[in-house]
Order: C-alpha cells, then structure tokens, then sequence
C-alpha cells in the first residue's frame, strides 16, 4: 500500500481536516420592505428626521405605517419586515 493513502495512516477521519479554524456562525437572514411613498407631511420631525415613508414587503405583502426617516438614502436602505423576520425567528423561512 502506497504511504501518503489515508487508509494507511493510523486514526485517520474520513473528514477532510479544517483548513479555516473556527468560522463564526451567521447570522440569520433579515427580510427587508423597501419604500412604496415618500413624502413630506410638513409638520415637525423628531431631531434628525427630514422625511416620512411608506414601506411595503414584496415577499409577504406586510405594509407599515408612516415612518420618519433621515433622509433618502435612509429611506432606500428600507426596513426589516415585522411578519418575514418574526417567522424566520420561529421556523425555517419558505
């Protein structure tokens, strides 16, 4: 038998050996709603926020609520999705 075989090597594992060390796990995925209306009410923001959105869920079809934001590249970031990210919480996600 040839030397450099696995087979011929004593305790050898059939895995192959880690050539990385430790990989953190990752994180869950986050489902996001992106913007469907942005405007402007014209009343007074909280300190920091120019604008308000409406943000909608292609995957599920959650709508939120009026939200402020800071401003539009705020606003393109979207939001995480109440019912996608609570269900992926819960069980594994379609």
């Amino acid at each position: 038998m040839d030397r450099h075989t696995p087979s011929s090597q004593s305790g050898a594992s059939s895995r192959q050996a880690d050539l990385f060390g430790y990989r953190k796990p990752r994180t869950p995925r986050r489902y996001l709603a992106h913007m469907s209306d942005v405007g402007d009410h014209g009343c007074i923001y909280e300190p920091g926020n120019t604008c308000v959105a409406l943000f909608s869920c292609a995957r599920c079809g959650w709508e939120s609520g009026w939200l402020e934001r800071r401003n539009k590249t705020h606003v393109l970031q979207g939001v995480p999705c109440m019912k996608c990210n609570d269900q992926a919480k819960g069980s594994l996600a379609d």
